[in-house]
């Protein structure tokens, strides 16, 4: 009895914990913690602030959205973003201590598309997503630029924004959504950060300004820019230009104030989202007045010896580098000697901060750079090509320490890169691969270092987009290109030099690009007013080396023609930049672009023409066709094409013009070496014959039917009906399969093609008519002779045939057994 009573305790005690939670807490915040108002939100619970922004060039509204207090409570901020039928979810956490980073924030963002968000299945083994693909780092790059300079330099715990698109509708490029649902994320959050921000997608389409655009929009566009910033200043920009030519500054300008506009309408939601659901930010600890004594110490101790190094204008990247570094130790030295305590990472930074102050001191009131050049002066520029053997194109570009090799390689449309994205095209023809080796920097490779780095995918896509627009289109010209861009030496903006070496190589190899495209690099120093926050004084720095990327404001890429810019990207590292500087810093971009242009067109001023390439050296060329000839070209299965490229070596591509759209079919053929191109072409060119009636044509026995025989017509490979009453005059009846065998060349005489296509060809039309020939006698409807005819009476004529065309007694009568008379061929 007793056992019985405590298992019914036992079991009392389980049911209480199985019992249900209340209703509140089921998964829903406490209706008291979510205020009233705000706009509906996707998940009922949550609250949701929200915005009506215009999207493309139809002007449609849609709402964007940010809710939070329903999912990812358990972070230090999350919300929900939308636009339209896209869903967005961004999540910002924080270590509870730092970490003891010296100097540095350690921010990682994450940024990824799930396959489901746009109705597919990863294709994949395991069916999952896997490593990030380069749309996906490259959003993970923006992100990362727009929010980090934003946090407070004191601020150094380690900190993560994750961000997962889980629905998307094909309208707008979700990484947009992203950033502006991350900036609401940190907002609400209790991690330090001065946001809000907003981005935004701006195109130039006919030279008016869309914002939101489409992907038509986009398409159809000259220039396209992702901008992101604040009300007052702008933290990031990625942006490239769809035409050849590049587009004006003029209309850069444009676009960039116009996109700065729609941003600040994307910030008042975020205010109203953080006032209603915000949390307590992170109280930072002041700066401690050793800090900023042990800064003007430095300053005090080595400010004169950092000036003195400065002006001796090292051009050597790594002997600058050591001197400084032999600097540095010196000065913690002495100040250990006297007696100061401080720990290495106060040292660090105080150090840091009194080499820039140095250097920024002496471009504001000398106008002199560290390696003793005037602000807008370019370092010493040096171009070549055909430097490497073997490969279709390649050249060597230099820029002072910076040296950048490229090579090209030319393959058929069948080479291009397919994509898989929620957005965006399908494929891209020019594929620009740029890598890093730690040697470039004299440095060891790191320790557990694989794989292409984020920075190569960022800085290799920023070079592609710059010349992706000078390619002409497949139609023109149906190739593919590979562009490896292989850094050799470091000392500021790699990634500007990799588009001046790529624009080279593709000049090299024969790309028929119309023009080059220079780049070069503006920097920033500026000084701003600790009360107000304005800037007080600046100074913009072209073709900016390594150091002064350290010790400075702003590395602004620009990438672009003669005529105009063709890729932008900007980093900053303090809060913002105000837009008029960045304005300002195109046309001081411009005048430097002329002179790396004017050292490329000396290397090589335009592309190389097929005659002036070696005949071992690959070639390609294009052929026009008709529409009509493409199913010949390609064959059954692919046979035509496809031997075509077994037995040349070349690599054969069709390009045809969009449905609807006249004009004739491009067939782009890439050889190896001229004599393989020679042959190709040959072989498309009679696949391209159009047949004329009446004209006489060599063929082949391609198949051998019951009435006659299939040939297959040289040099077009067109295949026709020979019908056995056209292959001789006279009224014997013919047996295929006795006159012309599988393989048997013959003359043919083209009679008619049809309008589907079909063939009629005859023999008989290529030979004389006997004398007395009669016409041939024709069958009747349903097969066989009438009643009443002499078909096997044996009454002809001794020695003459009937329709039949047995032999005959002489008396007329058919020998038995019977056979067949031949004709003579």
């Amino acid at each position: 009895m007793a056992m019985m009573l405590r298992g019914a305790a036992r079991l009392v005690r389980r049911l209480r914990v199985f019992q249900m939670a209340p209703a509140g807490s089921r998964g829903y915040c406490d209706p008291s913690v979510i205020p009233a108002g705000g706009a509906v939100p996707t998940i009922p619970g949550a609250y949701c602030e929200s915005v009506q922004v215009v999207l493309g060039s139809n002007k449609d509204e849609a709402t964007m959205g940010f809710e939070t207090g329903r999912l990812a409570r358990l972070t230090n901020g999350a919300v929900l973003a939308s636009l339209g039928d896209s869903r967005v979810m961004c999540a910002a956490v924080a270590a509870r201590e730092p970490d003891g980073a010296d100097n540095f924030l350690p921010l990682t963002v994450d940024y990824r598309e799930r396959a489901s968000s746009h109705g597919k299945i990863p294709v994949a083994f395991n069916r999952r997503e896997g490593a990030p693909r380069d749309r996906e780092v490259l959003a993970m790059r923006v992100l990362d630029r727009t929010v980090r300079p934003l946090f407070p330099k004191e601020y150094q715990t380690n900190t993560s924004i994750e961000v997962i698109v889980l629905a998307t509708d094909g309208c707008q490029d979700p990484a947009v959504l992203a950033v502006n649902g991350a900036s609401a994320a940190l907002s609400i959050s209790s991690i330090p950060w001065n946001g809000p921000v907003g981005a935004v997608r701006v195109s130039v389409v006919d030279g008016a300004i869309v914002l939101n655009p489409s992907d038509a929009d986009i398409e159809a566009s000259e220039f396209t820019l992702f901008y992101a910033g604040n009300e007052h200043r702008t933290l990031m920009i990625e942006a490239a230009a769809m035409k050849p030519a590049g587009v004006p500054e003029a209309v850069v300008a444009a676009a960039l104030t116009a996109a700065h506009e729609a941003v600040a309408l994307l910030i008042p939601p975020q205010h109203r989202l953080t006032a209603a659901m915000g949390k307590p930010k992170i109280v930072l600890p002041e700066p401690t007045p050793d800090v900023a004594a042990l800064k003007s110490k430095i300053l005090e101790v080595s400010g004169a010896k950092y000036l003195a190094l400065y002006k001796e204008e090292i051009q050597s990247k790594s002997a600058r580098g050591k001197a400084m570094a032999d600097l540095r130790k010196a000065t913690g030295e002495e100040l250990a000697a006297q007696g100061l305590e401080f720990s290495q990472s106060d040292l660090d930074g105080a150090t840091l901060w009194a080499e820039s102050r140095v250097m920024r001191d002496l471009i504001f009131d000398e106008g002199v750079r560290i390696d003793g050049r005037a602000l807008r002066q370019v370092r010493q520029l040096a171009a070549s090509v055909k430097v490497m053997p073997v490969v279709h194109g390649s050249s060597l570009f230099e820029r002072g320490n910076t040296q950048a090799l490229s090579t090209v390689a030319i393959g058929s449309l069948k080479d291009a890169q397919r994509l898989d994205a929620p957005v965006g095209p399908t494929s891209k023809r020019l594929m620009l691969h740029y890598t890093f080796p730690s040697f470039s920097v004299n440095e060891p490779p790191r320790r557990g270092k694989g794989g292409v780095s984020r920075r190569e995918v960022g800085h290799g896509a920023l070079a592609e987009k710059s010349l992706a627009c000078m390619l002409p289109d497949a139609d023109t010209w149906p190739f593919a290109v590979r562009i490896s861009a292989e850094t050799m030496e470091s000392n500021g903006s790699s990634s500007m030099a990799a588009v001046c070496g790529g624009s080279l190589a593709l000049m090299d190899a024969g790309v028929p690009i119309k023009d080059h495209v220079g780049a070069i690099s503006v920097g920033l120093v500026m000084d701003e007013d600790k009360n107000t926050g304005e800037v007080s004084r600046y100074e913009l720095l072209s073709d900016l080396m390594g150091l002064e990327d350290v010790l400075g404001d702003m590395d602004f890429k620009i990438a672009g023609t003669r005529g105009g810019i063709t890729g932008i990207q900007l980093d900053c590292k303090p809060a913002g930049i105000p837009l008029a500087i960045l304005i300002e810093a195109l046309s001081v971009s411009s005048a430097s672009r002329q002179l790396v242009i004017d050292a490329m067109e000396a290397a090589i001023p335009t592309f190389r023409s097929q005659e002036d390439i070696s005949p071992t050296q690959p070639h390609f060329a294009n052929r026009k066709i008709d529409r009509t000839n493409v199913g010949k070209l390609i064959g059954p299965s692919g046979k035509n094409i496809k031997g075509i490229e077994e037995t040349t070596g070349c690599k054969v591509s069709i390009q045809e013009p969009q449905p609807g759209v006249p004009g004739d079919v491009t067939v782009g053929i890439y050889g190896p070496d001229k004599k393989s191109l020679d042959a190709a072409l040959k072989l498309v060119d009679c696949f391209s014959v159009v047949l004329e009636r009446g004209r006489t044509y060599t063929g082949k026995v391609a198949e051998v039917l019951s009435f006659g025989w299939v040939i297959q017509l040289e040099p077009s490979g067109d295949r026709g009906l020979l019908h056995c009453t056209e292959y001789s005059h006279g009224p014997e009846r013919i047996e295929t399969s006795d006159y012309l065998p599988m393989g048997e060349e013959l003359q043919v005489k083209v009679l008619d093609v049809d309008g589907g296509g079909k063939i009629k060809l005859s023999r008989k039309a290529l030979l004389p008519v006997p004398e007395g020939t009669l016409p041939r006698p024709r069958t009747p409807l349903g097969g066989g002779m009438r009643r009443g005819s002499s078909a096997g009476t044996g009454t002809s004529p001794p020695g003459t045939a009937t329709f039949g065309g047995f032999k005959r007694n002489e008396d007329g009568t058919l020998k038995r057994p019977l056979e067949r008379e031949k004709p003579e061929k």
